[in-house]
């Protein structure tokens, strides 16, 4: 309808509403724009807002696993620490032996390293961090999705030097043949139970100087676990903090 009303205004040679019909056009145009670059923005604004509640929810279940991680080293390295005191004492007091079963059963062992977020790496993969418009935030969830790596790899290492001690820490304990394995067939080990210590020689634990360099070195290298977990513990709790602050500022 404009068009032919521009071309009757031209014949017409009514240049002033040639021009007005112009400007109307360009207007027209503008605010289409306008309304079209709105509403892109509101879904982006949108597809932001989700990101940061999918990455809240994703750092909560990392939280749960970072200090669940925090607290069994803690438990294992207070075990070893009695252990590794009491052999320096030469004796394994009443008190001390419950640590002692305890260390015995888990001075070794290792929990599940802390997990990646899945909302990260998608949006990584997807090329689409712009989302996360608040740059240290984005910085940060790159920090940390990088440092698993190295938190990996260091673990790795210690469980190599870990390794040649396993036999002198445990030949002078029995552990129980009992635990539990998963009875259906997608082999789920949430309930599964690691088998403990039930006995143990306590003479020859104090006598044997391999078991005392054992349990030292023990000590030395959970404590190097017992930091990876909490370097990753620190992070994950600045990231909750970066991740509730821009959620109050989106809303």
């Amino acid at each position: 309808m404009i068009l032919r009303r521009v071309i009757e205004h031209v014949k017409t040679q009514n240049w002033t509403a040639v021009a007005l019909d112009f400007v109307i056009v360009v207007v027209g145009v503008f605010i289409g724009i306008q309304v079209a670059n709105w509403n892109d923005a509101q879904a982006e604004n949108r597809r932001s807002l989700q990101s940061l509640e999918e990455l809240r929810s994703d750092y909560e279940d990392i939280s749960v696993v970072t200090n669940e991680l925090v607290g069994f080293y803690e438990g294992v390295i207070g075990d070893l620490q009695i252990v590794v005191s009491s052999l320096h004492s030469g004796e394994f007091n009443d008190e001390a032996r419950g640590a002692v079963m305890r260390a015995l059963s888990y001075g070794d062992v290792f929990g599940d390293p802390p997990p990646p977020s899945g909302t990260f790496r998608d949006l990584q993969s997807a090329g689409e961090l712009r989302l996360i418009t608040d740059k240290a935030l984005r910085l940060r969830l790159l920090e940390y999705d990088q440092s698993l790596e190295t938190i990996n790899l260091s673990n790795a290492a210690i469980t190599d030097m870990m390794t040649p001690f396993v036999p002198a820490f445990r030949r002078h304990s029995r552990l129980s043949t009992r635990y539990q394995l998963p009875d259906d067939d997608d082999f789920n080990f949430i309930d599964a139970e690691l088998p403990a210590v039930v006995d143990a020689d306590y003479a020859a634990l104090l006598s044997d100087p391999d078991f005392r360099t054992a349990s030292e070195q023990y000590l030395r290298l959970q404590v190097g676990r017992y930091f990876n977990a909490k370097v990753a513990q620190s992070k994950v709790r600045q990231i909750q903090a970066m991740i509730d602050s821009n959620l109050a500022e989106a809303r």
